[in-house]
């Protein structure tokens, strides 16, 4: 059984969680064809596609994401681009993001969860911060998938 948090946006735009649940499928997320945001849902704006593969590409990335209290004076300083100050991005991606060691709270619009090690969470088009509140990095690994025409 793996836990797995759906994220999308509801008609105002807001980011919440469709779904957290535990699933024994071998798969873990399959998008209706045509409908990778879900039916009728829009593509909204990328705040930060400094971090997005290339349209029609994907991207494998691993983060050691440091405790918040010092991500916090990083993005104060402007050092990471396409963040606010609170951490909030959004990307023309669909993220598989799977937690490998620590924790760490998935705050979207609407909405928190803490997602742990094991955790997957399908991130699609929302607007989302990470906050490491614990005193040591938090592991994870992402696949982003544009889902803009290549």
């Amino acid at each position: 059984m793996v836990r797995r948090i759906v994220t999308g946006n509801n008609a105002q735009g807001k980011s919440y969680f469709v779904s957290d649940e535990e699933v024994a499928e071998m798969y873990i997320w399959q998008s209706p064809e045509g409908a990778q945001l879900g039916e009728g849902t829009p593509m909204l704006p990328s705040t930060a596609p400094g971090i997005e593969p290339p349209s029609g590409g994907s991207k494998v990335v691993r983060v050691q994401m440091e405790p918040w209290k010092e991500m916090k004076a990083r993005l104060a300083h402007g050092e990471i681009s396409g963040l606010d100050a609170d951490g909030f991005h959004r990307t023309a991606t669909i993220d598989y993001i799977m937690v490998v060691g620590g924790e760490v709270d998935l705050i979207l619009d609407e909405a928190r969860a803490t997602v742990r090690a094991g955790d997957l969470v399908v991130q699609r088009n929302t607007n989302h911060a990470w906050h490491n509140l614990g005193e040591t990095p938090v592991d994870f690994w992402g696949v982003m998938v544009s889902v803009l025409p290549g």
